[in-house]
């Protein structure tokens, strides 16, 4: 099976728009919280801003992957799973547009 132009356009597009909405999430995430002047708003913007920082690398490693989508998109590469060379099943990506490996070797990664 190999994937036509008219399902590649619509992945692009896909990949396109997670694109923007992660980089303004990671924007948001990156600004330090300001609560006010006292202790209890320091402390509070502190946490704040740990919690957000494992947040943020989820979203940073999600950018990424979703990056690399788009240069294999470019290239011609897009939906050849990176382990085995063979294509990613359409479904999978239709579900997940960043998926870099096939089903079949996700279930052996996690053996």
């Amino acid at each position: 099976m190999i994937l036509d132009e008219k399902f590649l356009k619509k992945q692009k597009k896909a990949l396109e728009t997670e694109k923007q909405k992660l980089e303004k999430k990671i924007k948001e995430l990156e600004e330090y919280p300001d609560y006010g002047r006292g202790e209890d708003d320091n402390a509070r913007e502190v946490s704040d801003f740990e919690s957000n920082l494992s947040v943020e690398a989820q979203l940073k490693s999600l950018l990424k992957k979703t990056n690399t989508a788009l240069k294999a998109i470019e290239n011609g590469t897009y939906g050849k799973c990176k382990n085995c060379k063979k294509e990613i099943e359409k479904g999978r990506l239709e579900s997940m547009p960043y998926a870099a490996i096939c089903v079949s070797c996700k279930k052996q990664n996690k053996k």
